[in-house]
């Protein structure tokens, strides 16, 4: 769906005013009819429309795969030329996508499903996945000395998150409260970016903070503050957590640019999967700042090899639960997975 000029910028303006609230199968259809809303996926094949493209990314562990595509020459086989655009959130690369800055992104599935029910003609589109939460990758924090052992404890706290409102962390804060009759409403948010939490709790201005890696084994190392929930566990154990994206009005217009996208972003996470190695060496160069010797020793994320429109729906099912989404949200109508893909 191609959108009018006129409405481009009040859809750009909703979608920044909704960042602030956030955190960070079948295939073989013609990619028109695709884009148009069936969610079956790209079958498209030869040289792309466009060779040059950008892709928004936070810089994290689980998007390395895009450092894995270029370093391996992935994107130069499909016959792209790939520039990468720092993002600070993940919900930076839809307005991005909104105002032509940007190709394809790096998303939440959390946030982009929040962002598709909150304005009307968006029309995200989900081309590749990315990774799934592992055994501590996403966890509430305190500091060494902190008298907190439980969940249930939170009750009138102060915790750190990246931003305030519905988001991927507090979705897991009110799914792993709800068994002492919490949520996340029970305790304050404090708005912290991810390098600052560790400050935060050594000067006590917050109880606990939700973080992931590098942050959790750089936080342990240098003062012994201790986990205090895995919030990706029992109920939310290997839940999705991030995907590339795209409008679709551009896979409308460049089908065989998107396959092209999709094959290199595979063939990345298939090296991810199972070169763990590798996955290590890239990370330094992929992050700034992040060292060599913190890169080996990070909890990493699963990356999945293949989209499937089940992952998807089981996002959309937490959200539902939450009263975050509507009953008929059409998690389908975003779902474009690559030719090999299986629901």
């Amino acid at each position: 769906m191609n959108v009018p000029r006129l409405y481009k910028r009040p859809l750009i303006l909703a979608i920044a005013a909704l960042a602030l609230g956030l955190s960070a199968c079948s295939s073989g259809s013609s990619a028109s009819s695709a884009a148009g809303g069936t969610g079956t996926g790209s079958a498209s094949s030869g040289q792309p429309e466009q060779r040059n493209i950008t892709v928004g990314v936070l810089k994290s562990a689980d998007a390395v795969t895009l450092q894995i595509a270029q370093d391996k020459g992935f994107f130069k086989q499909q016959g792209l030329n790939v520039k990468v655009v720092p993002e600070t959130t993940t919900n930076d690369g839809t307005q991005g996508l909104l105002s032509h800055t940007m190709d394809f992104t790096a998303e939440n599935y959390v946030g982009m499903f929040s962002q598709e029910k909150a304005v009307k003609g968006l029309n995200l589109k989900i081309v590749a996945d990315d990774g799934q939460s592992s055994p501590n990758l996403w966890v509430l924090l305190v500091a060494k000395d902190s008298n907190l052992t439980s969940l249930s404890q939170l009750k009138g706290k102060k915790v750190g998150f990246p931003a305030k409102g519905f988001n991927f962390g507090s979705m897991a804060a009110d799914i792993l409260m709800a068994p002492y009759h919490l949520s996340s409403k029970d305790f304050t948010t404090v708005v912290l970016p991810f390098p600052a939490t560790q400050q935060a709790l050594a000067k006590h201005t917050v109880d606990a903070i939700f973080t992931t890696e590098p942050f959790i084994t750089v936080s342990e190392a240098a003062t012994g503050d201790r986990v205090l929930e895995d919030m990706l566990s029992g109920p939310l154990a290997g839940f999705p957590t991030s995907c590339w994206g795209t409008t679709a009005s551009f896979v409308q217009q460049n089908p065989k640019t998107v396959a092209a996208f999709q094959r290199a972003m595979t063939q990345a996470s298939q090296v991810a999967a199972t070169d763990t190695a590798y996955v290590r060496s890239e990370l330094p160069k992929f992050i700034p700042g992040m060292k060599s010797t913190i890169a080996n020793v990070i909890t990493l994320p699963t990356y999945n090899t293949t989209l499937t429109l089940a992952r998807m729906q089981r996002v959309a099912d937490v959200m539902i639960r939450l009263g975050q989404l509507p009953k008929d949200f059409d998690v389908k109508s975003m779902f474009y997975p690559p030719a090999a893909s299986e629901g």
